[in-house]
C-alpha cells in the first residue's frame, strides 16, 4: 500500500509540476515567470531524483510516516512560494495547497493529516498577509475552500482509521479461528505445526535446543461412553486450561487430536524438560475436572543440526506410547541411548 502510495505521489505531484509549467508559458507576462519556471524544474527534480529514491529504501522502516510528512511539507513550501511570486491569494496556484492534505487523506494517520490540514491554512495565512493585497471577498473565499477541504481530508481520515480499525479486528478474529481450537483455546493442529518448524528453524540457526510433550488423557473414551460427550468436553477443557497454566511464558501448547495435546518447550535442553513435564503433569493432576482423570507423558529434545522437528515428535509419541503401555498416568523421556520411565512423583535422573 505504501509503495504505490508513493509512486501515485510521485506521479501526480509530477503531473502538477507539469500543469504548473503549462500554466506559467500560457501567461508569459505575469510576474516572475522564470524564477517560477525554476521553481516548478527544481521541486519536480527534487521529487523524481530525491524523495522517491529516499522514500524506496524507507517503506519498510519506522520512518516512513516521517518521511512521506516531510516531503508534504516540503510541496507546501513549494507551493505557497509559487503562489506568493505569482500575486498571492489572487493567484490559482493558492488553491494547490489543498492537494497535499486531499492526497495525505488516502493513507496517513490521522494525526499526520491534521497537523498537515493545520500547516496548510498557516501557509495560506502567510501567502495572504505577505502577497499583495486581495479582495475581502477573494481572501474569504479561498480561507474557506481550504478550510473545508482540510476538514474533509481530516473527516476521511477519520473514517479510514475506523474501516482499518475493524478491518484489523475482523483479521484476528479470523485469525483465532483459523490458529485456535475451538473447544479449549489452544493451537490447532496445523499452527502447532507451524510453530514447531519455525522452533526448528530457530535452532538450526542459533543452536539451541527444544523439546517437544506429548500428553494424552488416559482412559478418554471410557468417560465419553459412561458420562456423555458434554461432560467429556468440560474434561478436555479442564484440562487444556490445567497445561495451559502450567506452561512458560515461552511455551506453546496445542490440541493435536481427540484427547491429545502437545507442548513446545523452547530453549529446553534434556535436563530442563523433564522438570518442565513434571509441572505438565502434576498440574493435568491437580486440575478439577469433572471425573478423575491422569494423563500420560511423553518427551523428546532435538539433539543437534542433524535432527529435525518431525522426528523429534515422533520420538514423543514413541515414548507416550511407551507411558500407555506401562501402565498409563506416568512420565516417560526418549533419550538418545534409553529410555527412563517415571512417575511424576519421581525426581528425574540424567
Amino acid at each position: 500500500m505504501w509503495r504505490r502510495h508513493l509512486f501515485m505521489g510521485i506521479g501526480s505531484f509530477t503531473l502538477g509540476a507539469v500543469l504548473l509549467f503549462g500554466y506559467l508559458v500560457f501567461t508569459p507576462h505575469g510576474p516572475h515567470r522564470a524564477l517560477l519556471i525554476a521553481i516548478d524544474a527544481a521541486g519536480a527534480a527534487c521529487w523524481l531524483g530525491v524523495f522517491a529514491p529516499i522514500g524506496t529504501r524507507l517503506l519498510q522502516t519506522k520512518w516512513r510516516v516521517p518521511f512521506f510528512f516531510i516531503w508534504s511539507v516540503t510541496t507546501l513550501v513549494l507551493i505557497a512560494t509559487a503562489a506568493g511570486l505569482d500575486g498571492g491569494i489572487e493567484s490559482p496556484i493558492t488553491g494547490l495547497l489543498v492537494l497535499p492534505v486531499l492526497f495525505a487523506a488516502l493513507v496517513y494517520p490521522l494525526t499526520t493529516v491534521i497537523a498537515l490540514a493545520v500547516v496548510e491554512d498557516i501557509f495560506f495565512v502567510i501567502v495572504a498577509v505577505t502577497g499583495p493585497v486581495a479582495s475581502p471577498s477573494r481572501v474569504t473565499m479561498t480561507g474557506v475552500s481550504l478550510c473545508l477541504a482540510g476538514s474533509v481530508a481530516v473527516m476521511a481520515a477519520i473514517n479510514r482509521t475506523a474501516q482499518e480499525r475493524d478491518r484489523q479486528t475482523l483479521t484476528d478474529r479470523l485469525h483465532k479461528l483459523a490458529t485456535r481450537d475451538g473447544l479449549t483455546g489452544c493451537l490447532t493442529y496445523q499452527a502447532f505445526q507451524d510453530a514447531l518448524e519455525a522452533e526448528e528453524a530457530r535452532a538450526r540457526r542459533y543452536g539451541r535446543p527444544f523439546s517437544v510433550a506429548m500428553v494424552d488423557l488416559d482412559s478418554f473414551k471410557e468417560i465419553n461412553d459412561a458420562h456423555g460427550h458434554a461432560l467429556g468436553d468440560a474434561t478436555l477443557r479442564s484440562m487444556a486450561q490445567a497445561l495451559l497454566a502450567a506452561a512458560r511464558n515461552t511455551d506453546i501448547v496445542g490440541r493435536i487430536g481427540g484427547d491429545e495435546f502437545a507442548v513446545l518447550l523452547p530453549e529446553t535442553d534434556t535436563a530442563q524438560a523433564p522438570l518442565v513435564a513434571q509441572r505438565l503433569q502434576s498440574h493435568a493432576r491437580a486440575s478439577e475436572t469433572p471425573v478423575g482423570v491422569t494423563v500420560s507423558l511423553g518427551i523428546s529434545t532435538w539433539s543437534d543440526r542433524f535432527d529435525n522437528a518431525a522426528e523429534v515428535r515422533r520420538r514423543a509419541d514413541q515414548a507416550l506410547y511407551s507411558a500407555k503401555h506401562a501402565g498409563r498416568d506416568r512420565l516417560i523421556i526418549w533419550e538418545a541411548e534409553c529410555r527412563a520411565s517415571l512417575d511424576a512423583s519421581t525426581t528425574p535422573t540424567a
